[in-house]
């Protein structure tokens, strides 16, 4: 998170002494919740929009409105943070992982080798805002006739060719965790930009929350809908009335994030330094900057440097949760929340997760030093930085 005022208590403030909390405030009634999904689909240009208690959440209502489960294999990168394969898991699917590139997104090539008859839908992850091969996945989703899905919960704001993330696939998810560029501390956003979808979008509202379809707000919208038990992943009005503050900062915040990465890019060039980028920089939302080491051993120990002055840096691999290894474990028969619904005993295939089938990623990972610019208004610290890069 980047930037929090005064506008935000004062938003928190009123919804607190309405007592309205709930989302719900009766047939014809708009709430705060109703108003920032609003706001959220004139900004992203999109059709739907749904917030729900996490991005994790955002991304198990979507698959689940657009029939993604048991049987179903889903292709991921290898490096993703575990809710990627976790949303994909409780909804009974398989999670295929496929190697990463230097660009920290998925080997379109590598991909393709994933590919089977199960494959159901390939999730883009736009990894610390860097921005997928969008037209790649796309092209590759079509031919196979598969669902690309977009985990932006890293990239919000991000574009790729002047779209916005998160739109581009059938449907995308966001988070707004306290780690996120903003946030109101926790919550997510389905977002499904194509007005066909709207049955998948009217399923997405019973599946995010089971009595919805009882209540009166949306008893009549959803009237021609067969009932169905689903799950209770609302957001309230508390978290919303935050998070419609923060939306309204974040062209501000992805301007001058924007414009110290690409002015601390192009010093790291001057300086001889190789900088890892994704497919679109202009439309990277610039939280990160990733710089290639010559081996594992020069990344830690110039991470190192870096940690010194106060900046979160390292190689990836070092993130918790955030490379697929970290979460082999998990990804079993006998491991699950509920065992009789873990995924791997609804198939008879059997499927194995090993370090070295990713070596490639390995490789790319320990060789990149993760730096997080989190500096906006510290010039002082900034200049620090670009003394490091200097040598």
């Amino acid at each position: 998170m980047y930037v929090v005022g005064k506008e935000e208590i004062k938003a928190i403030e009123e919804v607190v002494l309405s007592k309205k909390y709930f989302r719900y405030l009766g047939a014809n009634q708009e709430s705060i919740t109703n108003a920032c999904e609003k706001d959220w689909n004139h900004y992203l240009h999109s059709s739907f929009s749904l917030l729900t208690t996490s991005g994790t959440n955002a991304l198990v209502v979507g698959m689940a409105a657009f029939g993604i489960g048991p049987g179903d294999e889903i292709i991921i990168p290898s490096y993703t943070f575990v809710a990627t394969a976790s949303a994909i898991m409780q909804v009974g699917a398989i999670p295929i992982i496929a190697n990463i590139d230097e660009t920290l997104t998925l080997d379109l090539e590598d991909v393709k080798e994933k590919i089977s008859p199960k494959t159901k839908a390939i999730v883009a992850v736009h990894m610390d805002g860097l921005i997928c091969d969008l037209d790649g996945l796309k092209q590759l989703c079509e031919e196979k006739q598969i669902l690309l899905v977009e985990d932006a919960a890293q990239a919000c704001g991000g574009t790729y060719k002047g779209d916005f993330v998160g739109t581009i696939g059938a449907f995308g998810g966001f988070s707004f965790n306290v780690d996120k560029v903003i946030s109101c501390g926790e919550g997510g956003l389905l977002v499904i930009k194509d007005k066909k979808y709207e049955k998948q979008f009217l399923q997405s509202l019973v599946t995010h929350d089971t009595a919805c379809q009882y209540g009166q707000t949306l008893k009549e919208k959803l009237s021609d809908l067969p009932s169905f038990f689903g799950l209770s992943t609302r957001l309230n009005n508390i978290n919303a009335a935050m998070l419609k503050v923060q939306l309204e900062r974040l062209p501000h915040i992805l301007r001058e994030l924007r414009k110290t990465k690409k002015e601390l890019v192009q010093y790291a060039k001057d300086c001889g330094h190789e900088v890892l980028l994704g497919h679109d920089l202009e439309g990277d939302i610039g939280t990160v900057l990733h710089l290639k080491a010559s081996d594992p051993l020069a990344a830690i120990d110039f991470s190192k440097k870096i940690i010194d002055l106060g900046i979160k840096a390292g190689p990836p691999f070092l993130r918790p949760a955030h490379a697929c290894w970290q979460w082999f474990e998990a990804m079993e028969k006998d491991h699950y929340y509920v065992k009789g619904l873990n995924p791997y005993r609804l198939t008879d295939k059997d499927y194995s997760y090993k370090k070295q089938d990713f070596l490639p990623t390995v490789k790319v990972l320990s060789e990149t030093i993760r730096v997080e610019l989190n500096f906006l208004e510290n010039k002082n610290l900034k200049e620090q930085f670009k003394a490091i890069l200097k040598g």
